[in-house]
């Protein structure tokens, strides 16, 4: 009988810890920031060398294209001469599916016309196959009215952004 009765005793206690334990619950809210370090860093400059072009053009709008070894292709008569290849931008960035981001087109939406006037290129991204590095280019260039293109160096900067998605 005595080990019925701590049998039972032992149970009782089991029990009511159990039912005090329950008694006491609470929810507490977990916050979590993820952040996704990029780190777009330059390598190189594009630079398109030269460009020689015919004041005396007088066709409607022109434009060429570059490929993504900076190779030129003429298809207008008012391009004179031109470097060729030109020099590529590259830049790094920590992107967790790199293949992903080729092809991307960046358009120059007027903050970067390197002609003078309404004349310039549009550029695009291409992964260059390896690592975080990424080739910008001009794949499109276009001058729309030969009259207001300016002699000289041009200088633009072209803004380059990653948005995580």
């Amino acid at each position: 009988m005595n080990k019925y009765i701590l049998l039972l005793g032992v149970a009782g206690v089991a029990l009511g810890s159990y039912a005090a334990y329950a008694g006491n619950s609470a929810t507490m809210t977990v916050t979590a920031t993820i952040a996704h370090d990029v780190s777009l860093s330059v390598t190189q400059d594009i630079d398109l060398g030269t460009i020689t072009i015919n004041p005396a053009y007088t066709g409607s709008d022109t434009a060429w294209e570059y490929s993504a070894s900076g190779e030129l292709d003429l298809s207008s008569d008012i391009i004179e001469s031109a470097t060729s290849p030109i020099t590529v931008g590259m830049f790094t960035a920590n992107i967790p599916n790199p293949p992903a981001c080729n092809g991307l087109s960046l358009s120059n939406d007027g903050t970067i016309f390197l002609f003078g006037g309404n004349n310039g290129c549009d550029f695009v991204i291409t992964y260059s196959g390896s690592g975080n590095t990424f080739k910008v280019y001009p794949s499109y260039c276009v001058i729309n009215n030969v009259s207001t293109v300016t002699t000289g160096p041009h200088e633009g900067t072209l803004t380059i952004s990653y948005t995580a998605s």
